[in-house]
């Protein structure tokens, strides 16, 4: 036995000789491997290739000995990668293939990456184990294959420029294929813009991808108002057809969206259409943000960052520094304590947003009965109110109710049901909530909601029922004047929005009650029509999987960072061949999901270009 473990130590592991007949070996099993709906890139090993014989970026070429197909619906292209370039590949990395005789060139993605042995090897014995122990296996015995993704076809203008076609030619055999490292050929073939709110820089495997030693941008497409021409830029706005971050505590949620939203305080101008007269507008964005944990009022100051830092960051057009139009308005409730945030204003939720919306007295599933009975009585007292040129209030509401025995014999409603009624409007939540503070939301609507303002709303002073309240109040009041036609407040109407919900689930969830299932009707029909009323809504979550299914249909630009495997399996927005990862992903690690462009991986900024802590 000691003699046959050292003749096999002293065979030649290489086996060069043998290369033509291991290459037909090689055929034969990848034949029996299922390919379909994918390229793939194999290093040649047959013929090894010295550094000197490859283009620079080359890693190989198209597989001749295995069935190049591109269809329809199903492809297979394998590639070999050389030995030399093993090394270099990653799954994720984007290679291009010319077209012989042509200018034109397939872009693609290496979707998967494989080891073939080309050698008679045997390694399913305790004597290859023995051997392994003295000599390390020779990784020349293995061809490399990488399956390939068909992206696009790119072609050349007479501009000079590139143009991005389906798939719908045959690469060569035995054409060479190199990684594409090349700005505009990245950009064209994953129909990333050039410019645009940065979002973070292209990477693959977690690492930032670099061209000509510069980290690649990312920006979304957000056309606003030529600044030269005053016309409207073609192309719909990112925000206004709504954006989703989802990420789980500690993958830098809060982060990513605070220099996500900085990106989008910049000065554009959008084209919106006034609602009375025609006339067109030219507006820049009010973006507000409801901030649950305290956080989002920082980025009105400066991030701790030097110079150089700021300077080539600006370089790449990233916005950086403190927001200087932002203000803080903060609900006031009862006799809680505002948080502390620096210069703010205190408002109150006015009863009179009642008036139009009753489904916010009902967090609960009402009898018809029930319902009935409230709404008369609130039609009722808002009728006396009027009438007395009083201004409505929960607390002389509920007095007004309790008192008239003639408003419930002339409504003819059993006592049983109104005493029900008068027990629901006695919850303790509601006269917490309205009619506090000096000034009322409704008073300050001009204010809050100026165009080119950053109006941060913290609620982390509220907890439970009293939030859930403050906040369904605030949205629903910002999105029924925004998407009404008739009675709606001129500053909201004629302003383009952004409204950014943090912990978004809370509030736009599968609705349980009345009240919820009024603002998830709202929002449905506002995210519907976003686009037209110049209102753009930004999910921020950590269970993206809670939030109503018809709303999230409509969210077209989705960031996933790193989130829970049972959440990725629930989230069908989440794009093939990144589920596997997704849970993975370190900090600031996303996928960015955007209209008209292909699914990529991206890293965020390192640093916040605000304040944060």
């Amino acid at each position: 036995m000691t003699d046959e473990i050292d003749d096999l130590l002293n065979e030649d592991p290489t086996l060069e000789d043998d290369a033509d007949s291991s290459t037909t070996t090689t055929n034969e099993e990848t034949s029996e491997t299922d390919t379909s709906n994918t390229t793939s890139v194999v290093p040649e090993t047959s013929v090894p290739s010295a550094d000197g014989d490859l283009a620079e970026g080359e890693i190989g070429h198209v597989l001749a000995s295995e069935e190049i197909m591109v269809g329809r619906d199903e492809y297979n292209v394998n590639a070999f990668i050389t030995t030399t370039e093993r090394n270099e590949i990653r799954v994720g990395d984007y290679v291009q293939i010319p077209y012989p005789n042509s200018n034109d060139e397939l872009f693609a993605v290496t979707d998967k990456l494989r080891y073939e042995p080309y050698t008679d090897l045997d390694d399913k014995s305790d004597t290859h184990n023995h051997i392994s122990r003295h000599q390390d296996l020779d990784e020349s015995e293995f061809v490399l294959v990488a399956a390939l993704d068909p992206i696009a076809i790119l072609s050349p203008t007479q501009n000079g420029s590139l143009d991005r076609g389906i798939v719908n030619r045959i690469p060569k055999p035995n054409t060479p294929v190199s990684l594409s490292r090349d700005d505009e050929y990245l950009r064209t073939g994953l129909s990333i813009p050039d410019e645009g709110p940065f979002c973070g820089y292209l990477s693959v495997g977690g690492e930032e991808m670099v061209i000509n030693g510069d980290k690649f941008p990312y920006y979304l497409s957000n056309p606003g108002i030529d600044p030269e021409t005053g016309e409207p830029e073609p192309g719909e706005p990112a925000i206004f057809r709504h954006l989703l971050v989802a990420g789980s505590t500690g993958k830098g949620k809060t982060h990513f969206t605070k220099n996500l939203l900085r990106q989008f305080v910049d000065g554009k101008r959008y084209p919106i259409e006034h609602h009375e007269t025609g006339e067109q507008l030219q507006g820049r964005l009010n973006i507000v943000i409801l901030d649950p944990e305290n956080e989002y009022w920082q980025m009105g100051e400066e991030p701790e960052l030097d110079d150089e830092t700021k300077q080539k960051l600006r370089r790449q057009g990233i916005k950086v520094g403190g927001v200087d139009d932002l203000e803080v308005f903060v609900p006031s409730i009862g006799n809680v304590p505002n948080p502390g945030t620096g210069t703010q204003q205190p408002f109150g939720i006015p009863f009179e947003l009642v008036r139009s919306r009753p489904q916010l007295l009902m967090p609960y599933q009402p009898r018809e009965t029930i319902r009935s009975a409230l709404e008369m009585a609130l039609d009722s007292y808002f009728d006396h109110a009027d009438a007395e040129g009083e201004t409505p209030t929960y607390t002389d509401f509920r007095s007004y109710v309790q008192t008239n025995e003639e408003l419930q014999d002339d409504s003819e409603i059993a006592s049983q049901t109104w005493s029900a009624m008068i027990r629901r409007i006695k919850e303790p939540t509601f006269e917490n909530v309205f009619d506090h503070g000096m000034s009322s939301l409704t008073d300050l609507a001009n204010d809050m909601f100026r165009e080119g303002q950053v109006t941060v709303i913290p609620t982390s002073h509220l907890r439970g029922a009293k939030e859930h309240l403050t906040v369904l109040s605030i949205l629903s009041y910002i999105i029924e004047n925004k998407i009404d036609d008739h009675h709606v407040v001129d500053q909201i109407k004629n302003t383009p929005m952004l409204v950014a919900v943090d912990e978004a689930h809370n509030y736009f969830s599968s609705p349980d009650s009345l009240r919820e299932q009024y603002i998830v009707r709202r929002a449905r029909e506002a995210v519907k029509q976003g686009r037209k009323d110049k209102l753009g809504l930004m999910m921020i979550t950590q269970n993206p999987e809670d939030i109503d299914d018809d709303i999230l249909k409509q969210i077209n630009t989705n960031i996933f960072l790193g989130l829970r495997e049972e959440v990725v399996e629930k989230v069908p927005s989440i794009p093939r061949g990144f589920k596997r990862d997704i849970p993975k992903f370190g900090k600031g690690q996303a996928v960015v999901k955007a209209p008209d462009v292909e699914s990529v991986e991206v890293i965020g900024l390192p640093d916040c270009v605000t304040k944060h802590e």
